[in-house]
């Protein structure tokens, strides 16, 4: 088949997306993954300071807790075995408070979380910068087209691994949404901010979390697993507002987000060196709020050959886009 049609095409090449896409490209299915963006990752992305230095400013690990797939669990043992996700032991305490640090033991992707993503649908045929703005049935095959009207492709089968919001969007016109488990207003937003210091700092944990009117979490960039340092600084620190903080600054730019968090930062931990400003970044989507149990953690209309797998449809993380995933191919897979 060509690009313009295919067996399976899959929106969205974030971590749900790219799981399944090369799951069933393993299977023998011909795929077709489009993402809007210019690369592979979706809320794992990284961003370049230079040429030689990135920053993961979205999912920061990969919590295996929850996980109980069979498959999945066989998985994320073959990725660690290849080197795809590595093990981050870190030590983590609470902001404002002077207990002795938790070890948690979690995974991350090196050198960068999106790194993973290419891996796991590195034989997938990707076709990047296409955002898709409706969709069509006609017959047996769904048209897909771009903002323009353009048709992107055609397909037997469609599966949108979208956020709920833009899911929605796609689904409305085609008397699917009602199969949508979705709470309203459970997006949650966050500003991600990324800064360096030219001193090393004498915080005894790498990451802090909770307590905080601002910060949901800082995080020791370079304490992860593959990660080095510009040879100017001595540590970088991811900063994550929280969700709270960023809907009532949403109207605000990234540069005047970046300098509350900062300062919030400095404040925090009584920094004698201001830190330098590496970059950031608004996630309107950051993450889903799951207030219930959604049940089976995915959607297929077997009539219409349609479905969505994502975080939204199961615990909002990284182990839930994954279950989500893994679930949707099985009930596929086993049809």
């Amino acid at each position: 088949m060509s690009l313009k049609k295919t067996d399976i095409a899959i929106i969205g090449a974030g971590i749900s997306g790219s799981f399944i896409a090369g799951e069933l490209h393993d299977e023998g299915f011909h795929c077709v993954l489009l993402e809007k963006s210019r690369g592979l990752g979706g809320r794992c992305s990284r961003r370049y300071i230079d040429d030689n230095y990135s920053i993961d400013l979205g999912a920061p690990e990969f919590l295996l807790k929850g996980i109980d797939n069979p498959k999945l669990k066989s998985k994320i043992k073959t990725w660690i075995e290849k080197g795809y996700l590595d093990s981050w032991v870190y030590q983590m305490n609470r902001f404002n408070s002077n207990d002795q640090p938790e070890i948690i033991e979690s995974l991350c992707a090196t050198p960068s979380m999106n790194a993973w993503h290419k891996h796991i649908a590195s034989q997938v045929n990707v076709l990047k910068g296409r955002k898709v703005d409706s969709l069509a049935k006609v017959g047996d095959s769904w048209h897909l087209f771009d903002e323009s009207g353009q048709q992107v492709l055609s397909a037997k089968r469609l599966i949108i691994t979208a956020p709920a919001e833009q899911s929605l969007a796609l689904l409305k016109s085609h008397n699917i949404s009602s199969d949508i488990r979705l709470v309203n207003d459970n997006s949650l937003p966050q500003f991600v901010c990324g800064i360096g210091l030219t001193q090393a700092s004498n915080l005894k944990a790498d990451v802090y979390r909770e307590g905080h009117g601002v910060l949901a979490a800082a995080i020791r960039e370079n304490s992860k697993p593959g990660r080095t340092l510009p040879h100017s600084m001595k540590e970088v620190w991811l900063l994550h507002s929280t969700y709270e903080w960023a809907q009532q600054h949403a109207s605000d730019n990234h540069q005047q987000a970046a300098e509350i968090l900062i300062s919030e930062f400095s404040q925090q931990f009584g920094l004698d060196t201001p830190p330098l400003f590496l970059s950031s970044h608004f996630w309107r989507l950051a993450r889903h709020r799951i207030n219930e149990s959604t049940g089976t953690p995915f959607i297929w209309n077997k009539e219409m050959q349609i479905g969505c797998c994502g975080d939204w449809l199961s615990t909002g993380d990284i182990a839930g886009a994954l279950t989500s995933a893994v679930s949707l191919f099985e009930d596929i897979t086993s049809a």
